[in-house]
């Protein structure tokens, strides 16, 4: 077929919608590139604004501050924003580290101070990237509210994150000839703990606002919110502002009632108004703290505000952790909730459920109830719980032990038998047991194995002490009103019974017509065996009569071959007679054993033809038992072949070179195939003789009866060596 050309301009790209792709592709990255440089502006331009803020409360050195509110900053945007936060914070530690004045400072070289910015921003960035792989790695989804382990292990990782900026600067300060050896230890105390309670108070502010909904906002009253947040700024104002104007250090308690206070809000509204206030009284008490006015003032004004970070830390992370035991509590509190919802839902399922079975079972109930009363066979159902009771408590015994244990325990058993409960009998039971009710059928079913039938109930105890779950039976029984008859008993177990055995099932049926009529087949073909043995018996005498008349028949003849053919048709008969007899004298009245048959019929050649013992004949073959239709043509064709041996292996003047002579019989069967094979150690067949195309009457009737036997005759032969002929045939299916 020609293929069919497309349009050349179906072929062709479009120009206008690749243009479109292009510029789509180029509008995707430029808003990309916008997006990731505002991110680093904003990163690096409050880097910068919180590292001022933290330079104007430094009194001892430029470098380290008490207050920096950086380090939380530096925490939470890699979190939030990704690697381009790093960019960020280097970018805006190194430009206010180039930007710190150094008047005060050794050292006139801006080189040394230009490397200083970059190892301390370096230190920064270290301390930020190793603050956040950790806090992704230890408080998943951020949340740090969501458990308390989570708020532990937020303390424990920043405090020892928080080292890593304060000993790089440091030691790039003391080596680049900053720092001295006396202000090293101050100053790395003072980075240290301003970087950590910077990041404890601030980071959680930056994360519950900035944060991806970790904590959300709680609807209340605004009277509720404005008094609380009015009374934290007039609380906060007056133990920084005037309670330390007035000295009077006895106020000093007045400061823990915001540790109460911020837990009320915590547990009240949440994370972010938590943490809101939190940032506004830290702002009131460093700025009170800052000007002098704070009741709490050490001979180092570093030194207080350390200490006020450490109080408002200890705040902050109170308020982590009410609000963590809050989250935990509302989480328990929902799982309970949920809990127990989905256990009502279960329980109205299964309370369905347990409705349409007790539906289904009503209605199986009243299935069963109809069959087992209607059925033609006649039911009951028993109890024999405490029958298995009582088996149960006797000791381990063997199953002849325990035969032995009932013979000689006869109480024992009736004990059991007494203890059997009848509970119901259908229509059909008072039907077969002549009974006016139901009742006295009961009644009469306690007693099926008394009075000669105690025997079946030994059987039966056997039985359930063994694990049998089902015993039939034939028993002779009475009706109500004393008629007997045979019975049929199938005792079985009923269904989701087998550990109590309280509700078997026994069936009854009468089958004294059945028993009658086998008793009279049994009779029939005993009558028909004792009659076929007597013909078999007369075949035999009617043979052997015939065989003696041939033998005085022979005496009046003088011709030596004439003698022989007598014979030659005695040893046949006898032959046949001898199978008759067999069959006379065995059970199996159509099958005859073949084996024991060969033996008697190569005796009875051997002292036809007076052959003495220095012949040995031996008959090889295990038991093999053929029908008389076919054992009959075999023993024939195998009287033709011990004759032939007999009168033609063994002449006069010929003697075997290693051996006596000797004739073997072999009989095998390979399942559906028999073999006879029938050898000897004489003379062998002349070369000339073929015994398949002979004239011999002998060997020609051997080959008749083996194509009456469907079967295939084969020879062997060597001079001096012995002959060998073999029969094979399959028996018939």
């Amino acid at each position: 077929m020609e293929k069919v050309l497309k349009p050349s301009s179906q072929l062709l790209p479009n120009p206008k919608s690749e243009m479109n792709k292009i510029l789509r592709l180029m509008l995707s990255r430029s808003l990309k590139f916008i997006q990731t440089t505002a991110k680093f502006l904003l990163v690096a331009s409050v880097y910068f604004l919180l590292g001022k803020f933290g330079e104007s409360f430094g009194t001892f050195s430029d470098y380290a501050s008490p207050i920096w509110p950086a380090s939380g900053w530096g925490l939470i945007t890699p979190l939030l924003f990704g690697r381009v936060s790093y960019f960020g914070i280097f970018t805006g530690s190194f430009l206010y580290n180039c930007q710190i004045r150094h008047e005060e400072l050794p050292g006139q070289d801006l080189s040394i101070y230009f490397g200083a910015a970059v190892l301390i921003a370096f230190g920064s960035t270290l301390q930020s990237f190793t603050g956040a792989y950790l806090y992704r790695k230890f408080v998943p989804d951020l949340d740090l509210t969501k458990n308390t382990s989570f708020v532990l292990r937020f303390l424990w990782i920043e405090t020892l994150v928080c080292i890593i900026a304060a000993t790089i600067a440091c030691s790039g300060l003391l080596l680049l000839g900053i720092l001295d050896l006396n202000s090293l230890f101050p100053t790395w105390i003072t980075w240290w703990m301003g970087d950590s309670l910077g990041v404890f108070v601030y980071f959680p502010f930056f994360l519950s606002w900035l944060g991806p909904g970790v904590a959300r906002f709680q609807v209340h009253s605004w009277k509720e919110s404005a008094g609380l947040v009015s009374f934290l700024i007039l609380l906060g104002g007056g133990i920084f502002y005037f309670f330390s104007i007035n000295q009077i250090p006895a106020y000093f308690p007045l400061s823990y009632l915001l540790i109460a206070v911020i837990s009320l809000v915590s547990l009240r509204f949440g994370g972010r108004e938590s943490s809101l206030v939190l940032i506004i009284v830290s702002i009131i008490s460093i700025l009170g703290t800052a000007q002098g006015d704070s009741y709490n003032f050490p001979a180092s004004k570093e030194v207080s505000l350390l200490l006020l970070q450490s109080f408002l830390s200890a705040i902050s992370v109170a308020s982590l952790l009410a609000l963590s035991v809050i989250r935990e509590r509302i989480d328990a509190q929902n799982e309970i909730y949920h809990s127990h919802k989905r256990l009502e839902d279960l329980v109205a399922e299964r309370t369905q459920e347990l409705d349409r079975s007790y539906r289904f079972l009503g209605a199986s109930e009243a299935i069963y109830k109809g069959l087992f009363e209607n059925v033609p066979i006649a039911i009951l159902e028993c109890d024999y719980s405490k029958v298995r009771k009582m088996l149960s408590e006797l000791p381990e015994m063997s199953t002849k032990e325990f035969a032995k244990f009932l013979k000689t325990n006869p109480k024992f058993v009736s004990e059991c038998y007494e203890t059997v409960s009848v509970v119901d009998a259908n229509k059909e039971s008072v039907r077969l047991f002549e009974a006016s009710s139901k009742e006295e059928v009961l009644f009469l079913a306690r007693n099926f194995f008394r009075k000669g039938n105690d025997h079946y109930f030994k059987k039966l105890l056997s039985r359930i002490r063994f694990g049998a779950r089902v015993l039939h039976t034939e028993a002779s029984l009475s009706t109500c009103n004393g008629k007997q008859f045979e019975a049929s008993i199938r005792w079985s177990l009923a269904p989701e019974f087998e550990d109590t055995f309280s509700s078997t099932i026994i069936t009854v049926t009468e089958i004294t017509d059945k028993k009658q009529a086998e008793r009279q087949l049994k009779s029939s073909l005993k009558e028909k065996e004792v009659m076929l043995k007597e013909i078999h018996h007369r075949v035999k005498n009617n043979l052997q009569v015939i065989s003696s008349l041939f033998n005085l028949q022979s005496e009046y003849e003088n011709d030596p071959k004439i003698h022989e053919a007598f014979t030659e048709s005695q040893n046949r008969i006898q032959t046949m007679a001898l199978i008759h007899d067999e069959l006379y004298q065995s059970n199996d009245l159509g099958n005859v054993e073949f084996s024991g048959y060969s033996k008697r019929l190569a005796e009875k050649i051997r002292s036809a033809y007076k052959i003495g013992a220095e012949t040995r004949v031996d008959v090889i073959s295990s038991p093999i038992h053929l029908e008389i239709s076919i054992a009959i043509p075999l023993g024939l064709a195998l009287n033709e072949l011990l004759t032939n041996s007999f009168k033609y292996a063994f002449p006069h003047n010929f003697s075997p070179t290693d051996e006596r002579p000797k004739i073997q019989v072999r009989l095998q069967k390979k399942e559906n195939l028999v073999i006879l094979e029938v050898s000897d150690n004489g003379v062998g067949l002349p070369n000339e003789l073929n015994p398949i195309a002979t004239h011999s009457f002998g060997l020609t009737l051997v080959q008749v009866l083996t194509k009456q036997l469907k079967g295939k005759l084969d020879f062997s032969s060597s001079k001096d060596n012995g002959a060998s002929f073999q029969i094979r045939f399959e028996l018939p299916n």
